[in-house]
């Protein structure tokens, strides 16, 4: 879930010319159909991903006959491909969507979908199911980036955060609903009568159905054309190189590592979760099904917390100074991931009260990082700024998903969330720091030095 990073401290009267829904005015143009289509899709948009993170380890077991011990370290290594095709086609995207239009690239997005859940559960090899995981990276990037440039295009810039906290709750929604369904959909087809490889592809065909309906739905219901108004693309070296400048404000600088650490917390959160309590629950004797919907009960319980706690994040957010509410975050966050190394069997139910706290913590550590950069990212330069804090989650989840990965095989399957966890610590007594040596937020001390 995000929050606006743009400045709304002017409101201006709405342009009646273009419509309302609900408390948001939408700019000249666009019709109900195309803000209805946003919303729907908006529910799907995290929930098309984190359902191949969440049923990948009943594949894994089940279909693939993955061994126990690489699991981890093959998960880490699919989420790093992943990440780098994004990493990769997001900025081009970005550029052709100004050429040629949104709807096609989303839709598109969708298509990419469809075809990655089709063949991933058909795969025979490692090399087979990372090309597979490349193709999914594919409509996963083209998803990313039209989802943000849509909520950009459609409301009119003072009732632009709304409809990003309208959409950021449906995406919330999204994956609770969606992971509900899937905890269950591989034992409902081998009650049916299925063995299980075949209810592991019916699982993962079925959901992509539903993105071959959601590229119909985008086609039609989004607006179509080339956005009226263009903006000229820097070249990424040039927004590193301003973005790097502007850390020599510490807060931006601790925005970075915020980044970085609250990334990489999402991502062992989606990569690592449900494949330890899959592979506990079959330790334990539950067959590959009842260790699936075991397992994502759990994570269903991370993902509606987070849900849940975001309005409550978001009032210390605004009732501290933004340091202060980041290091408050951070050691929520620490907490809550530290706290799962000292848990050996997850499937116990001293599990909800540890995903009670690790929903909390994921949520607090993102939204403190975000409203830290909104805060402290300069008018002049806010593009960079705001591109290098991207850059160094993107990094963020490259390391955590790599190291993760290597420490859930080697070391124990807690070992990515003790990783975090420690990250997280860091991240408080550093923010602490910046808190003490530069007390003021940037504004605060360009008013100062006015007066």
């Amino acid at each position: 879930m995000e929050i606006a990073l743009t400045d709304t401290s002017t409101v201006l009267e709405p342009d009646r010319s273009g419509i309302k829904i609900g408390p948001v005015w939408m700019v000249p143009g666009i019709s109900p159909l195309n803000v209805y289509a946003l919303l729907y899709i908006a529910f799907f948009t995290i929930a098309s991903s984190v359902f191949l993170s969440a049923t990948q380890p009943y594949l894994f077991n089940a279909v693939l006959n993955i061994p126990v011990e690489t699991q981890g370290s093959l998960s880490g290594r699919l989420v790093l491909f992943n990440e780098l095709v994004v990493i990769v086609l997001i900025g081009p995207l970005g550029l052709l969507a100004d050429k040629i239009g949104r709807r096609p690239i989303f839709a598109a997005g969708y298509f990419f979908l469809f075809i990655g859940y089709m063949l991933y559960p058909m795969a025979e090899s490692i090399p087979e199911l990372t090309a597979y995981r490349m193709i999914f990276a594919i409509g996963v990037a083209c998803n990313t980036a039209m989802i943000a440039t849509i909520q950009a295009d459609y409301p009119q810039n003072s009732w632009r955060g709304k409809l990003l906290g309208l959409c950021g709750l449906l995406q919330g929604i999204g994956v609770v609903m969606v992971l509900g369904v899937s905890r269950s959909l591989p034992g409902w087809f081998v009650d049916s009568g299925m063995d299980q490889i075949s209810a592991g592809r019916l699982a993962f065909w079925t959901f992509a159905v539903i993105c071959l309906i959601n590229a119909v739905i985008v086609r039609v219901g989004l607006k179509g054309g080339v956005p009226s108004a263009k903006t000229d693309k820097e070249p990424l070296p040039t927004i590193l190189r301003r973005g790097i400048k502007a850390g020599r404000n510490p807060r931006i600088a601790l925005s970075y590592v915020a980044a970085f650490v609250s990334r990489g917390d999402l991502t062992v959160v989606s990569t690592f979760f449900s494949l330890w309590l899959v592979q506990a629950g079959i330790a334990n004797g539950y067959s590959a099904e009842e260790a699936l919907e075991k397992g994502l009960l759990f994570f269903i319980i991370v993902q509606a917390i987070a849900v849940l706690w975001a309005p409550a994040a978001g009032l210390v957010i605004d009732r501290f100074d933004r340091v202060t509410a980041l290091s408050i975050a951070m050691a929520i966050a620490a907490a809550g991931y530290i706290s799962l190394g000292f848990i050996g069997d997850p499937t116990q139910p001293i599990m909800y009260g540890a995903a009670v706290i690790l929903g909390m913590g994921e949520i607090n550590a993102v939204l403190a990082a975000q409203a830290l950069i909104g805060q402290e990212a300069p008018k002049d330069g806010r593009g960079a700024v705001v591109g290098v804090f991207g850059f160094f989650g993107a990094i963020g989840i490259l390391l955590a998903a790599s190291i993760g990965g290597y420490l859930f095989d080697a070391w124990m399957p807690a070992g990515p969330f003790v990783l975090m966890g420690v990250a997280n610590a860091t991240l408080f007594c550093i923010a602490v720091c910046v808190r003490l040596f530069a007390p003021l937020p940037q504004a605060a001390e360009e008013t100062s030095n006015a007066s």
